[in-house]
């Protein structure tokens, strides 16, 4: 059978398998699985434990279920409601406060879990309810909260980094620092916008009265609980940073810090422990079976030699670095509104990192520009899991006191008060194009 048809049959099937509801890791393996029996024959089915182990033992993928342990541990020790008291209480007095406030608290909930939905889980039943009791208007209360929570994509330590440098070979590290900046330019810009729309039309967000507002020993009061996870973050990146440590032994001592950290404010117990190790060996399973079945699809491509015919086409085309990565942006944006982004990884970086490679495009900033898509994926339609999460979030508190203007808003709502907030994050992937160094200039001074 030759490369082509080999290489169409392989995507077809994999596309109908999962459009029949089959989980996207069994879906992987067992298109990599039958074809590799149909295109090689029986002996090579000894390839699948060899690769099987050889993913599993593999160092820096450690790191992703020590890292999805700390986010499970620092989500249940409930820094996210004093994160977002302290920071409310320092943006109350800015046009459209409260929302900024939620952005930021977003922002730093993203550091701190390294994952894209955790932030709107935990700020949305803290948030959304008391922007519409004060009369904010319903878009500006859950247009933010979505697109700042996908950053968790990007700004580091981030699980989608972990996957993404250790599948493809591109530095952890640099992925991680990578994507800051873009990270960091994204809550930015959401923020500016809010303030600059409330505060050219004051009645989208009532400011808060003088009378209501904090005093600065309140301020400082209120962002003591905070000092702590801060202070660990800043730790595990500075040792990242500064070479002393690899990210898998930052995350295992992370894991550790956030044990410490539920001690000191009381949430130690066994149960809770239990119930973060339950979590987060789910999320665990998950990440692992995917990365298992990305690797038999990896190899898939290559002993079929679809993934050379694929890199051959395209660079035979002659589209240039920007076109070809264009392309790239365009399919993971497309995949992203259908599929996770840990998935989108599986499928398209054995097709693209060969020819990213030959065309010598640096490595650190085609992945941030891949991870950035991956953030947007989150609230683009139809399927983005951010936008979901919102809807549950305001089915569970339409019903609440005060929080009546929920029940008249929809899906299609939801997309339209993030909308705005999407198009700043594409801004930002066209500012990464412009300017590499806005994504290679800070893993450029690591050590």
């Amino acid at each position: 059978m030759g490369a082509e048809l080999a290489t169409l049959l392989i995507f077809v099937s994999l596309i109908v398998l999962l459009l029949s509801g089959v989980a996207v890791p069994f879906a992987l393996m067992g298109v990599s699985i039958g074809w590799l029996l149909i295109l090689q024959g029986p002996n090579i089915l000894q390839v699948v434990p060899a690769t099987i182990f050889e993913t599993a033992t593999t160092e820096i993928f450690i790191a992703a279920p020590l890292f999805i342990f700390m986010a499970s541990c620092l989500e249940r020790s409930g820094i996210g409601s004093s994160l977002y008291e302290a920071i409310y209480k320092w943006s109350g007095g800015l046009p459209g406060g409260m929302a900024v406030g939620t952005i930021l608290a977003a922002t730093l909930l993203d550091a701190m879990t390294g994952v894209g939905g955790t932030a709107v889980l935990v700020l949305g039943v803290l948030a959304i309810p008391e922007m519409i009791r004060r009369g904010y208007h319903p878009y500006i209360a859950i247009g933010g909260l979505p697109p700042a929570g996908a950053l968790g994509v990007l700004i580091p330590p981030t699980v989608i980094g972990v996957l993404l440098g250790g599948f493809t070979g591109i530095p952890v590290g640099s992925l991680f620092f990578g994507g800051f900046l873009p990270g960091l330019l994204c809550s930015t810009l959401f923020c500016v916008y809010i303030v600059v729309r409330c505060g050219l039309n004051p009645e989208l967000a009532p400011p808060l009265p003088r009378d209501q507002r904090p005093s600065l020993r309140e301020k400082i009061a209120a962002s003591t609980p905070v000092i702590v996870p801060m202070a660990l973050i800043m730790f595990i990146l500075g040792t990242i940073w500064l070479g002393v440590a690899t990210p898998t032994e930052a995350a295992g001592i992370g894991a550790m810090a956030t044990v410490v950290i539920m001690l000191v404010r009381n949430r130690f117990n066994l149960p809770e422990l239990y119930r973060s190790l339950f979590a987060s060996a789910r999320v665990s399973v998950m990440v692992v079976a995917l990365l298992i079945g990305g690797a038999l699809f990896t190899r898939l491509l290559q002993m079929s030699g679809s993934a050379r015919m694929i890199a051959d086409m395209l660079i035979g085309v002659d589209m240039g670095m920007y076109g070809t990565v264009l392309i790239f942006i365009a399919i993971v944006t497309l995949l992203g509104m259908f599929i996770d982004g840990a998935a989108i990884i599986f499928i398209v970086s054995p097709i693209m990192m060969p020819v990213i490679t030959a065309l010598g495009i640096d490595q650190v900033w085609f992945g941030v520009l891949i991870m950035v898509s991956i953030a947007a994926g989150y609230v683009t339609p139809p399927f983005g899991m951010n936008l979901f999460y919102m809807k549950g979030i305001m089915d569970q508190m339409k019903d609440a006191p005060g929080c009546e203007p929920l029940k008249r808003l929809t899906m299609t709502d939801i997309w339209r008060a993030s909308f705005p907030y999407v198009a700043l994050m594409y801004a930002v992937i066209a500012l990464i194009l412009i300017f590499p160094e806005v994504a290679t200039w800070l893993p450029s001074q690591m050590r």
